[in-house]
């Protein structure tokens, strides 16, 4: 991420099964990173992304953690909003994702390498300056069997909106109401007849106003019952 003429990465680690966690920052002057103009092409001193929309590899280092990831793209892209383009805090924002992504690769925790597979969701969001400080709760759901969700709250209130994507490309934007109950959050999407139960879990990084986390989601979609997993970030404005 660039801000202000610095770039920032971030490389976090959680393994669920017996909780350890990791991550590392680095924060460095354009001049001393790749970072490619006509493709994804990005290498910082602890973390490697290159590929294209079919595909990509990741590696990423952190003390005692690292990550090699293989990346392939079966399923359309999701436009948020669309077109891709939507207002943003008195600017406007492009994001584009690949939601589903099949994933396999070598992850390291504490010397020891695992075999992994699974699904991965990448997220790409560009802006332009906003008149406005950011403020928002966003969530990429894999709801499965083609079926992902990208959730946008940006008014603090829990008024949302949506971008539905199905198995065959179809994009379906409606609105959705978020609510807090008992450290989880309840969505419902009356458009769509859904009612997502949301928990989550914090990476370790999560500080100085971001939340970064995985959520597990479970619920109902247009009378089907769901069982699921997602991503969340949360922006939050420091107090005056």
């Amino acid at each position: 991420m660039t801000v202000e003429g610095t770039v920032h990465s971030t490389v976090a680690l959680m393994q669920a099964a017996d909780g350890h966690t990791s991550h590392k920052r680095s924060t460095d002057s354009p001049g001393t990173v790749k970072l490619a103009t006509q493709k994804l092409d990005i290498e910082t001193p602890i973390l490697s992304i290159r590929g294209e929309l079919t595909g990509m590899a990741i590696a990423g280092a952190t003390d005692t953690g690292s990550l090699q990831l293989t990346l392939r793209r079966d399923e359309p892209v999701l436009y948020n909003g669309g077109s891709g383009l939507f207002p943003f805090f008195g600017g406007t924002t492009g994001q584009y994702s690949l939601p589903g992504l099949t994933t396999s690769g070598i992850l390291t925790a504490d010397g020891i390498p695992y075999e992994v597979t699974g699904r991965t969701w990448f997220d790409r969001q560009w802006a332009t300056p906003g008149t406005e400080l950011p403020r928002f709760t966003w969530f990429g759901l894999d709801l499965g069997a083609g079926r992902y969700l990208s959730v946008w709250d940006t008014t603090g209130d829990g008024a949302s909106w949506l971008t539905e994507l199905s198995a065959d490309g179809t994009h379906t934007i409606t609105r959705a109401r978020r609510t807090e109950r008992n450290g989880a959050w309840a969505l419902h999407i009356p458009r769509l007849d859904g009612a997502l139960e949301i928990t989550h879990h914090g990476l370790p990084d999560s500080n100085g106003g971001f939340y970064g986390g995985v959520c597990e989601v479970a619920g109902k979609l247009a009378g089907e019952s769901i069982v699921g997993h997602g991503y969340v970030d949360v922006i939050s404005q420091p107090p005056a």
